[in-house]
């Protein structure tokens, strides 16, 4: 099986463990899973799902006509500066 697929069967699991009611040493026992990959997927759906998309670290400029002839400088953390003429 497929970490993917492994993934979302684990999910569906925990989906119905929650709505069960039982514990989850009764639940892993009928459902022929360990009582410790339960409680792993159980706490891992327990925490914040990380985004797919990249975390946008820029930030969009735009120049009006009055900026034109001047230049764009990004002065980073450390130390390094970049010009770009506009």
């Amino acid at each position: 099986m497929t970490k993917s697929g492994n993934a979302s069967r684990m999910h569906k699991s925990v989906k119905e463990f929650r709505d069960s009611g039982l514990s989850q040493k009764e639940f892993a026992a009928s459902h022929g899973l360990t009582t410790g990959k339960l409680h792993y997927w159980v706490s891992k759906t327990a925490r914040p799902e990380r985004s797919a998309a990249p975390k946008k670290d820029f930030v969009a400029i735009s120049v009006t006509p009055e900026h034109e002839d001047r230049n764009i400088v990004i002065r980073l953390k450390s130390g390094v500066e970049i010009e770009i003429p506009v």
